[in-house]
């Protein structure tokens, strides 16, 4: 039994010995005579409770003495002083402060106040739980850093396998890599399948005539499903890494998991074929383009099927499609290249620009609406005849982001052994359907600029 279990066994104790004293004295009147039985036991429970006050005392300095040999062995400060529980006032948990070890580089993942502490908090997670570190383990302990068995299922349940710290700043770093992810309607999942209504139809305003009955409309919704689906990335870290520096560890993991993940979220949500390479998932630019959201499809003038002839009757024809209740989170999505061979093409070649707005560049902005980079999207310069050129619309009403499941890490020492590297496998589990893009004959929330053939 751990030092802590047992000074809170001894804690229960001495609160019954102090509640049975309490009672043979509320029993007793003024003028009564105390008995012979109940002196003999009230100096009972008296010594008992001494002794009880003995025993708490001596395991609560061998406990701190524990604590401050573990923080010497770990080149940090001596941990804080417990300090004792009484009935009265309640110990009050402290910070435990610690030494951070200097990174060897620029951190990328974890940035703000406090970075390097958080990084290496993470750092120290991991090491306890994936490398199975003991001292990792015993330190986690007595910072309180979390560490919880790998059980499945959703986050409350133990289904994530790193530390607060590494879980949010991977889930940050999907965000910012990826625009799927940022920008489609983000929704919760509780259990593996989630039906989600969508509204379909509304009600209808009519003209209405005196003693005429007034027609009835009403408001009409489908479901969308979302399937949860396992999502992995596989990763080898040399154990040089995890000996010379766990700050580096914990922000290189973070880095690269987010990255990994990111683009695959990317590649599914916008240029999916259904196939299981994308999970089943079908893009928005597949989707659109498959003849049946034509009303949803701006085709380039004849001969502009490259990114460097696509001209501005081509955009502001592709603005002007687009329905006014998907204006006002309206944005741009394409590839770095085509934004670079179009749009900020057609921006420098306007008249007027001087020397320096050249030098200063464009912002991401095109018709005054931000433009938003997706690496997955077509970046050819050639052979584009046809194909999706950029989307413009509000991408939360065309496309839902289910998430079932954060990060989960597992590790493996043996597979990679002779390359002197650890295997790190990471998995999430989320939801990506496309499910509003208009028709042949209404334009969705989003739309679409399509290549000449």
């Amino acid at each position: 039994m751990a030092y802590a279990e047992k000074i809170k066994a001894l804690l229960d104790e001495l609160a019954s010995v102090v509640a049975e004293m309490s009672a043979m004295e509320e029993g007793m009147t003024e003028d009564a005579d105390m008995h012979d039985d109940e002196e003999g036991r009230l100096k009972e429970l008296s010594e008992r409770a001494d002794k009880i006050k003995e025993k708490i005392e001596f395991c609560e300095k061998i406990q701190a003495k524990e604590l401050e040999l573990r923080s010497v062995l770990e080149r940090s400060a001596p941990a804080a002083a417990i300090e004792k529980k009484t009935e009265e006032a309640p110990a009050v948990e402290e910070k435990r402060n610690f030494a951070v070890p200097k990174a060897v580089g620029n951190l990328k993942a974890f940035t703000g106040p406090n970075a390097e502490e958080r990084a290496y908090r993470a750092g120290m997670h991991l090491k306890a739980t994936l490398f199975n570190d003991s001292e990792a383990r015993r330190w986690c302990e007595d910072h309180r850093v979390e560490s919880r068995a790998q059980a499945g299922g959703v986050n409350s349940l133990g289904g994530v396998l790193v530390s607060d710290e590494m879980s949010s700043e991977i889930i940050r770093l999907v965000e910012e890599y990826g625009a799927f992810p940022q920008y489609a309607r983000r929704v919760p999942m509780s259990s593996d399948t989630l039906v989600i209504a969508r509204r379909t139809g509304g009600l209808a305003a009519r003209a209405v005539g005196e003693n005429t009955e007034v027609s009835t409309s009403d408001v009409t919704f489908d479901n969308v499903q979302l399937v949860a689906k396992i999502w992995g990335v596989a990763n080898r870290v040399p154990n040089s890494l995890l000996e010379d520096s766990i700050i580096d560890l914990a922000d290189a993991m973070a880095v690269e998991v987010a990255q990994a993940f990111a683009e695959s979220f990317d590649n599914a949500g916008f240029i999916g074929d259904g196939t299981s390479t994308y999970h089943g998932t079908v893009g928005v630019t597949t989707k659109i383009n498959d003849g049946s959201h034509t009303k949803s499809v701006v085709n380039a003038a004849s001969g502009n099927n490259t990114f460097d002839n696509l001209d501005l009757n081509d955009f502001t024809n592709t603005v002007s499609r687009l329905p006014l209740y998907a204006r006002r989170q309206a944005a741009w999505y394409i590839s770095p290249a085509g934004y670079g061979s179009s749009m900020l093409r057609l921006m420098m070649a306007g008249s007027g620009n001087s020397a320096s707005d050249i030098a200063g560049g464009a912002g991401l902005n095109f018709l005054g609406f931000p433009v938003r980079l997706v690496h997955s999207m077509v970046s050819d310069l050639t052979g584009t005849a046809s194909e999706i050129a950029c989307l413009f619309g509000d991408l939360s009403q065309a496309a839902t982001f289910g998430e079932r499941r954060a990060v989960s890490i597992r590790t493996a020492s043996e597979r990679y052994i002779e390359f002197d590297q650890t295997l790190t496998f990471a998995t999430t589990r989320n939801a990506m359907v496309v499910h509003d893009l208009g028709s042949t004959s209404v334009a969705g929330p989003i739309v679409g600029l399509k290549f000449a053939s």
